[in-house]
C-alpha cells in the first residue's frame, strides 16, 4: 500500500470534513437526482446528520476515513443491518471518496475495511444499496454482490430507484478488492516511473 494512503478510525473532530465530502460526492455521483433532493441533503442536514451520529455514541457502526498526504478524502461506514428487505446481520453502508481520488488504493481499501469490520463483529453475510442510475454499481457484480431488491427510495417527496444487494462470498469480495488495490499501487508507481525514462531518450 502506498505510504501516502492510510484509513483510520473516524473522530468527532472528522464531522465536518465528513459532511462537506458527502455532499460533494452526492452532487457529483448523484447528478442525475433532481435539484430539490440536493437541498435537502445540503451541508447543514449532513453536518447536522454527522454531528448527531458521533454525540449518540453509536458505536454499533464502524466509521472510516481515508487520507491521501495526511488530507481526508473520503469515508465509508459499516453498521448492522435494520432492512428486513435482505435478510442478512451487516450492511457496507457508504464509501464515498472525492472524484479525484477515484481509480486508486483508495476505494478498495475503504470497501475492505467495511467488509472486515462487519465480519470480524459477526455480522457478514452483508448488503448493500445503490441507487440504479448510480455509474460506479458497475463494479458490485464483479465483486460477487447479487442484486436481489428492486424498489423506490423517496427523498424530498422524490421516488428513486434503488437496488439492494446480497454479500455472501467474503474471501472472494476481499481478493477481488485485493486486486484492484494492487493493479491501482502498480499503475501509479509505472506512472512515477514514466519521466525518469522519458529522460533517457536520445536527442
Amino acid at each position: 500500500m502506498s505510504t501516502t494512503i492510510n484509513l483510520r478510525e473516524a473522530l468527532e473532530a472528522d464531522a465536518k470534513t465528513i459532511a462537506e465530502i458527502h455532499v460533494r460526492c452526492w452532487q457529483e455521483v448523484y447528478a442525475f437526482m433532481p435539484q430539490i433532493v440536493h437541498r435537502q441533503r445540503n451541508f447543514e442536514y449532513r453536518f447536522r446528520q454527522w454531528t448527531n451520529w458521533f454525540e449518540s455514541g453509536c458505536r454499533d457502526d464502524s466509521l472510516f476515513v481515508l487520507e491521501n498526504a495526511g488530507r481526508t478524502v473520503g469515508f465509508a461506514m459499516a453498521k448492522p443491518n435494520a432492512d428486513a428487505a435482505i435478510a442478512v446481520p451487516g450492511e457496507m453502508h457508504a464509501c464515498y471518496l472525492l472524484p479525484e481520488h477515484r481509480g486508486g488504493e483508495l476505494g478498495p481499501l475503504g470497501l475492505m475495511a467495511l467488509a472486515t469490520s462487519l465480519k470480524e463483529r459477526g455480522l457478514w453475510p452483508a448488503c448493500l444499496w445503490a441507487f440504479q442510475e448510480n455509474p460506479y454499481r458497475r463494479i458490485y457484480p464483479f465483486l460477487g454482490c447479487k442484486p436481489e431488491v428492486f424498489r423506490e427510495r423517496v427523498i424530498a417527496g422524490v421516488g428513486l430507484p434503488e437496488i439492494g444487494y446480497r454479500v455472501t462470498d467474503y474471501d472472494l469480495l476481499i481478493a477481488r478488492l485485493d486486486r484492484m488495490r494492487a493493479s491501482a499501487a502498480q499503475r501509479q508507481t509505472e506512472s512515477l516511473r514514466q519521466p525518469r525514462l522519458l529522460l533517457r531518450l536520445p536527442g
